[in-house]
């Protein structure tokens, strides 16, 4: 997943816990990697975000981004810590 785009539909291939939720075979929101092997994910079943290892999910189209999530995109800020 080199060429992964901000905004791309992605689903869960193993189990990952969500705050009690398993979300495998759930389909999230794919934001941006965070380290060398994981990701965020936003998963909007859940309205939760995720960090999990890039290997649990895969591109469900690989290339498109839903407008639905090219929209949210828009509207994501990251915090900012300030003096």
């Amino acid at each position: 997943m080199e060429n992964i785009k901000q905004g791309e539909a992605v689903i869960f291939t193993a189990t990952y816990d969500l705050f009690d939720t398993d979300v495998m075979g759930m389909e999230g929101m794919f934001y941006k990697k965070t380290s060398e092997d994981k990701c965020l994910v936003y998963v909007p079943s859940v309205d939760e975000w995720a960090e999990p290892k890039i290997s649990i999910v895969k591109q469900k189209k690989p290339g498109h981004v839903p407008r639905k999530y090219a929209n949210l995109c828009k509207h994501i800020r990251e915090l900012q810590i300030t003096a």
